[in-house]
C-alpha cells in the first residue's frame, strides 16, 4: 500500500521576499533556509541568473528548475517554493 509515488512532496521551504529585489537572491536564500547551509554550488550552474533576472522584471511566469537536488519554483507572485528532489 505504498502511495508515495503518486503524492507529491510538501515543500520544504515556501518563501515570499517582497523585501530583496532581486529574484535570484530570494532563491539562495530560500535553498539555504532548505538547505540548512549555503550551497556550494553557484546558481549559475543550473540557470542562467540574468536571464532570470531579466524574465521577472518584465513579466511574472511561473518557472522551475533543479538546484543542488531540490526542485525550485518561482511563482508568478515571486513566492518561492523548495523541495527536495525524489531520488
Amino acid at each position: 500500500m505504498d502511495n508515495t509515488s503518486l503524492s507529491q512532496p510538501e515543500p520544504s521551504i515556501r518563501t515570499t521576499r517582497p523585501d530583496i529585489e532581486s529574484i535570484t537572491a530570494a532563491v539562495v536564500t530560500a535553498v539555504t533556509e532548505a538547505n540548512g547551509t549555503e550551497p556550494a554550488t553557484p546558481l549559475y550552474e543550473a540557470i542562467d541568473p540574468g536571464a532570470l533576472e531579466d524574465l521577472y522584471q518584465h513579466s511574472s511566469p511561473e518557472v522551475s528548475f533543479e538546484y543542488i537536488g531540490y526542485r525550485v519554483t518561482i511563482h508568478s507572485d515571486r513566492t518561492v517554493s523548495v523541495s527536495a528532489m525524489d531520488t
